[in-house]
C-alpha cells in the first residue's frame, strides 16, 4: 500500500505554535479506505507518538460522521513541521490535497 494514498490523512492532527493550518474536505476522507487510515495511522506513530495519532483519528472519525450529514463539510487542523517532513519525504505534498488556512 502506498503511503502517498494514505498520507493525507495523517494530516488530521492539532499541533501547537509553528504548524500550518490546512482545511480538509470529505472529498480527501471519500478516497481512502479505514484500512489505509490504519496503516497511515500505525506507520506516524512512532513519528508522533500515541496522543497525537490518536487525535488524529479523531478528527478522521469526525470528519468522515459530518460528511455523512454535509458532503461540504471541513475540518481545519494544525500540521506540524515534523509532519509535513514525513510526508515531504514520501513524496507527498499535503497542499495536493487540502486547502492552506491563515
Amino acid at each position: 500500500m502506498k503511503i502517498l494514498a494514505t498520507a493525507a490523512v495523517v494530516t488530521f492532527i492539532s499541533f501547537p505554535a509553528c504548524a500550518e493550518k490546512v482545511a480538509f474536505g470529505c472529498q480527501l476522507v471519500t478516497q481512502y479506505s479505514e484500512d489505509q487510515v490504519g496503516y497511515l495511522l500505525s506507520e506516524a506513530r512512532s513519528v508522533i507518538g500515541d496522543h497525537e495519532t490518536n487525535r488524529i483519528y479523531g478528527h478522521y472519525v469526525s470528519l468522515r460522521s459530518a460528511c455523512q450529514y454535509d458532503g461540504g463539510a471541513t475540518r481545519v487542523v494544525n500540521v506540524p513541521p515534523a509532519l509535513r517532513d514525513l510526508l515531504a519525504q514520501n513524496g507527498v505534498d499535503i497542499r495536493r490535497f487540502a486547502a492552506r488556512r491563515m
